[in-house]
């Protein structure tokens, strides 16, 4: 059976839309923790940005991904910050394979820059903002991700496929080494 995959990134690296995908290629039950946390408390993500703050998101997102552990058969898309927390990190891999969804940074601001839903980045300066932020969560992509996908010249189809090949190769090698443990 196909493992879960959890896609994690930058925002505007196409989480959402390449889950999608995935899960029609897959008919895996696609899941977007953003969109179960807007379920949960009928808000907007900004709007628990700016009433709640920063912290009380990312408890939420701790909290919808122990609800998601032990669940089978889903493609899971994530909110850009949530690798920030080390048990967020952990929850992931408990969850599936974690693909990192990247691209080059100006394509992805691009590609975000008509969104004012971002609430990060409703600064006096977006754009230096995005850059310090992408600066600072890049490593922890890196560290947290089973692999890395760049999706700069990629449609959204083309990343799922590149993305389901990366993780059934990535689930036999994980499975060979438990094997032979």
């Amino acid at each position: 059976m196909l493992p879960n995959i959890v896609l994690i990134g930058f925002m505007g690296s196409g989480k959402t839309s390449v889950g999608r995908h995935l899960s029609a290629l897959t008919g895996h039950r696609f899941l977007d923790t953003d969109q179960i946390i807007r379920e949960k408390t009928k808000m907007e993500i900004t709007e628990i940005f700016s009433t709640l703050g920063e912290e009380a998101f990312r408890k939420l997102e701790t909290e919808v991904l122990n609800e998601i552990v032990g669940t089978c058969g889903i493609i899971l898309a994530t909110g850009g910050g949530i690798v920030l927390r080390e048990q967020n990190r952990q929850l992931l891999h408990q969850i599936g394979i974690v693909i990192w969804l990247d691209a080059q940074e100006e394509v992805l601001f691009q590609r975000i820059s008509h969104n004012r839903k971002r609430p990060l980045l409703l600064t006096e300066n977006p754009r230096a903002t995005f850059h310090n932020l992408f600066l600072q969560r890049l490593p922890i992509y890196q560290k947290t991700a089973h692999t890395r996908i760049d999706s700069t010249h990629l449609t959204h189809l083309e990343t799922a496929k590149k993305i389901l090949t990366a993780a059934i190769k990535i689930s036999k090698n994980l499975y060979n080494r438990s094997s032979n443990s």
